[in-house]
């Protein structure tokens, strides 16, 4: 059921988000997504907006602050994005921009807006939204950071309006530079918005805590007008190795959460992944979790309208 919320559809190309509570699995659903994408014949990239950028030792792959190709993996392509490295070619391109069109008064205002908090933020999201609007691939799915970080990604064009607005007085050029900069996040926020075109799956374990800040994030999500399409359920024990009492009540209780979770996210697709007796590491675990959330990945691009 869940490998709709992967494929593109008739409207565009797909893109996923995978967020949740740090350390519940989001990266390994991430990358064995991508793969599993990829693998179903689609041009696909994937994304880590996550600090911690974790894909590289998940996918046992070099990746970089540029689009490259996964070994392994044919039509599969991955990037980090660095906070530093686009903060600081962000400022370097704005001041660039700033020098040739105002006068030293103007790009003094504009040095000193740039060492606002936020830049670093805004920095992320410019590069995010490069890769959002992109039409060079058919699925790109983002391993975002914890939930927190995700949803303030997608507010960030509201606080982008205010930096602008420092300059947006200098003259009629720059006011409309500024509006078309703002349509841009208008139009990305409108496709994160559209389930056609965009998934967000939230990830977690069925325990009470995970469930209950998950809640929290999809609430959040839909104030912001974007609907969750997929829960996936990490770590459930399976039957065969619950073997003494201990166990045994684990995994009812585990039972008992993933019964709820119809009721807590009403509507929402749901899969569930096993407890690995190892850490998902390379291809062929990847592989193997990507067929146990969506079956297997037969090409499938015919069935895609065009």
């Amino acid at each position: 059921m869940g490998a709709a919320r992967i494929r593109p559809s008739a409207a565009g190309p797909r893109r996923a988000f995978f967020s949740g509570k740090g350390g519940v699995g989001k990266t390994t659903a991430a990358c064995a997504t991508a793969v599993w994408a990829a693998d179903a014949g689609y041009h696909a990239l994937l994304v880590t907006t996550d600090p911690a950028a974790h894909i590289g030792a998940v996918l046992e792959a070099e990746v970089g602050d540029t689009p490259a190709p996964v070994v392994g993996v044919a039509r599969l392509d991955a990037v980090k994005v660095d906070a530093k490295h686009v903060t600081q070619q962000y400022k370097a391109d704005v001041l660039a921009d700033a020098r040739a069109r105002f006068d030293a008064a103007t790009v003094a205002q504009i040095t000193e807006e740039l060492d606002s908090p936020c830049t670093e933020e805004v920095a992320v999201f410019q590069r995010f939204l490069t890769y959002l609007l992109s039409d060079t691939y058919e699925v790109v799915v983002f391993d975002t950071a914890p939930t927190g970080h995700t949803l303030r990604l997608l507010a960030l064009p509201l606080d982008y309006r205010d930096q602008l607005s420092v300059k947006a007085h200098v003259s009629e050029e720059s006011a409309r530079v500024d509006a078309a900069e703002l349509a841009r996040m208008s139009a990305a926020l409108d496709v994160v918005r559209d389930p056609a075109l965009t998934t967000m799956a939230l990830v977690l374990y069925p325990e009470t805590t995970p469930i209950a800040e998950a809640q929290r994030a999809a609430a959040d999500l839909a104030r912001e007008g974007i609907a969750t399409g997929l829960v996936i359920a990490n770590q459930v024990l399976p039957e065969e190795v619950c073997v003494n009492p201990f166990f045994r009540n684990r995994r009812a209780m585990q039972a008992s959460h993933l019964g709820r979770l119809p009721l807590v996210f009403p509507g929402v697709d749901l899969s569930l992944l096993p407890l690995r007796p190892e850490d998902v590491r390379g291809l062929p675990a990847l592989r193997e979790v990507g067929a146990q959330l969506y079956g297997a990945s037969e090409p499938a691009k015919a069935s895609v309208a065009k």
